[in-house]
């Protein structure tokens, strides 16, 4: 969170149409609690995009859809939300469009590859993809995957490498696997930690504490950050 990801994206669509010439728009699929908060940002941050809010009631959904059919190529920018992605109408319509950029925020929700939000956004025709997330993945990689397959589904065909390397549940911890895996990230991931946006917010402090299980002789560590 306030990292700059939005920002870092509308910047990325001004360049395009501003010193790349891009005409036609671009797809930014977004929860329903940021929706109004990007047409903002776009507006604030660079007015010379111009974009089109893709959300309405089922009663109010064809007029929006006829709408932005007949001026799909004056916007710069479409911003949906995934449950819009998940209608039938809307899945249909998006069927037949082509966009410069699909753009997830909060892309974490695509990591489970077989839900109903996974499959909709991988049926969106595009030329560039791209996730936005400041959620850590937990529990196993194949979360890891179900994102790096949706961004370059020719490449990360197979999960059963991500799910033998790492997997809390099941015990199963491969080192070698992991390094490889941060490897592979580097490639695709432009990451920013907060030191790096923020240059006086204090260092985290890490306290160990230790305690005892006498009944079944064990010491169990835990880190606290302040």
């Amino acid at each position: 969170m306030g990292l700059g990801k939005t920002l870092q994206t509308i910047s990325l669509l001004a360049h395009l149409k501003e010193s790349c010439g891009y005409q036609g728009p671009s797809l930014i699929v977004v929860p329903l609690s940021v929706l109004y908060s990007w047409g903002n940002e776009i507006q604030l941050r660079a007015p010379s995009l111009t974009h089109f809010r893709l959300h309405s009631t089922e009663n109010e959904r064809d007029n929006v859809l006829k709408e932005l059919n007949e001026r799909f190529l004056e916007y710069d920018v479409v911003v949906t939300t995934y449950d819009m992605l998940k209608t039938a109408s809307v899945k249909n319509f998006l069927r037949g469009l082509y966009f410069h950029y699909l753009v997830l925020d909060e892309g974490h929700a695509i990591k489970n590859s077989s839900s109903l939000i996974s499959e909709a956004v991988r049926r969106v025709h595009c030329q560039n993809k791209l996730v936005l997330t400041g959620t850590p993945l937990q529990n196993n990689l194949v979360e890891l995957h179900a994102i790096l397959n949706f961004l370059c589904p020719d490449i990360f065909t197979d999960s059963s490498y991500f799910e033998s390397a790492f997997d809390i549940g099941k015990g199963m911890i491969d080192s070698d696997m992991l390094l490889k895996a941060n490897k592979v990230l580097g490639v695709f991931m432009l990451r920013r930690l907060k030191e790096e946006v923020e240059k006086l917010m204090p260092k985290k402090i890490e306290t160990k504490v230790s305690t005892c299980d006498y009944i079944h002789h064990a010491t169990y560590f835990f880190t606290v950050n302040h």
